[in-house]
C-alpha cells in the first residue's frame, strides 16, 4: 500500500490497525469514517483551537462516549483529554466490556523516543509506558493535567486482559494510570467506635 500524499510505501502500525508514511508522515486508516473513531463524536472547529502535537493541524472539539469534552485530530485521529477523563473512560469501558479480551502486542520501544509538545503550554510531554494494561505509550503534561492518546490506544487498553475487565464495578482510581501524581484530597482517617475510645481511655 502506497501513500496517497507522496507515493512512498506505507508502514503498518499493527497494534492500532492503521498505516503511516515514514517519508512524509501521512496517515491512512482502513476505516473510511472519521466520525466515531475510538468512541469520539466530532462537534466542530473553534478559532482558538490548539494544534495537534503530531501533525500540527488545528484540533476539533469533540465528545468521547457522548459525555466528556475532548480535542480530536481529524488527520491522525489522536485525542487530547484531561487526565481524569482518560482514567474515567478507560475504567468504565473496561468494567462494562462484554467482548473477549485481546492479548496486546509488545510495547513499541521506538515510541518512547519521540518528542511531542503539549498544545496548551508548549512544554515537552512526559513520554512513558502506560502503567495499566494494553502495552501503550502515554504522552502526559503534568502541568496542564492533559494526556495525548494516538489513534487506537484507547481500544488497545480496553481490549487487554485483566481482572477489572467485565467486572461492572467502578472505583475511584483517577490517578491509577499516571505516575507521579498525588491524590487531590487526603482520605479521611478511619473512625473508631465510641466504646473502643472509652476502653482506650480506661487503659491509661
Amino acid at each position: 500500500m502506497n501513500c496517497s500524499n507522496c507515493g512512498a510505501v506505507l508502514e503498518l502500525v499493527e497494534s492500532r490497525r492503521y498505516f503511516r508514511c515514514a517519508h512524509c508522515g501521512a496517515f491512512a486508516f482502513p476505516e473510511a469514517e472519521v466520525e466515531g473513531a475510538d468512541g469520539i463524536r466530532i462537534l466542530g472547529q473553534t478559532d482558538d483551537a490548539p494544534p495537534c502535537p503530531v501533525c500540527k493541524v488545528p484540533l476539533t472539539q469533540a465528545l468521547i462516549d457522548n459525555v466528556h469534552p475532548v480535542h480530536f485530530c481529524a488527520t491522525c485521529r489522536g485525542a487530547l483529554l484531561p487526565r481524569r477523563t482518560f482514567a474515567a473512560v478507560i475504567q468504565k469501558r473496561r468494567a462494562w466490556a462484554t467482548d473477549q479480551p485481546v492479548n496486546p502486542l509488545p510495547l513499541d520501544r521506538k515510541a518512547l523516543e519521540r518528542r511531542l509538545a503539549c498544545p496548551r503550554c508548549q512544554r515537552r510531554f512526559d513520554t512513558y509506558a502506560h502503567y495499566g494494561p494494553g502495552n501503550v505509550v502515554i504522552d502526559n503534561c503534568a502541568a496542564c493535567d492533559l494526556v495525548w492518546l494516538d489513534f487506537g490506544e484507547i481500544r488497545q487498553i480496553v481490549a487487554a486482559p485483566g481482572r477489572d475487565r467485565g467486572s461492572r464495578q467502578i472505583v475511584n482510581s483517577a490517578n491509577e494510570h499516571i505516575p507521579g501524581l498525588e491524590e487531590d484530597e487526603e482520605r479521611d482517617p478511619p473512625r473508631l467506635h465510641p466504646l473502643r475510645i472509652l476502653l482506650d481511655l480506661l487503659k491509661d
